[in-house]
């Protein structure tokens, strides 16, 4: 009986040591493109936004979200609001029920990351970024603007 009781107990372990250590590939959380209003991409310069670029067009909507869904889940871990960078980009999701949804996209040792605080941190190609930005957004969607980032956060900017 006590050799059965081991048995079990060492499976019981192994099984137990192989769920802690698997990849955890779970994707992107990202709203339905028919959720959301309106898109804006706020560079972010020392705490203070600099230059604003709104995206309303659906079409668009959709191919920003489906580059950010086709991310690949990294290792490192989300432990703040934003990045401890002094540029990043605020993606500001405006929802069509009221309400934003806020993460940042940033540069790394010449890498692409696209973080959604508390969850997780996905690396994005330039490639698949810098053609979105080319094709889609025009001069007119541009914006220069001087806020602070708190301002962009509490009034819904």
């Amino acid at each position: 009986m006590k050799k059965k009781y081991r048995l079990v107990l060492i499976g019981l372990i192994i099984v137990g040591i192989l769920l802690k250590i698997r990849p955890n590939n779970e994707g992107v959380s990202l709203p339905k493109t028919d959720d959301v209003k309106s898109l804006s991409l706020i560079k972010i310069a020392n705490d203070r936004g600099v230059e604003k670029r709104t995206i309303k067009e659906n079409n668009d909507i959709e191919k920003f979200l489906k580059i950010l869904g086709n991310s690949k889940k990294t290792k490192k871990q989300s432990v703040s609001d934003f990045p401890n960078k002094d540029e990043f980009i605020l993606v500001s999701i405006k929802m069509s029920e009221g309400g934003y949804i806020r993460n940042t996209i940033y540069e790394e040792d010449k890498k692409l990351y696209f973080e959604q605080a508390y969850v997780g941190i996905y690396e994005l190609t330039y490639k698949d970024i810098s053609s979105f930005l080319k094709s889609t957004v025009t001069d007119e969607d541009k914006e220069n603007i001087s806020e602070e980032l708190e301002d962009i956060l509490d009034n819904n900017f």
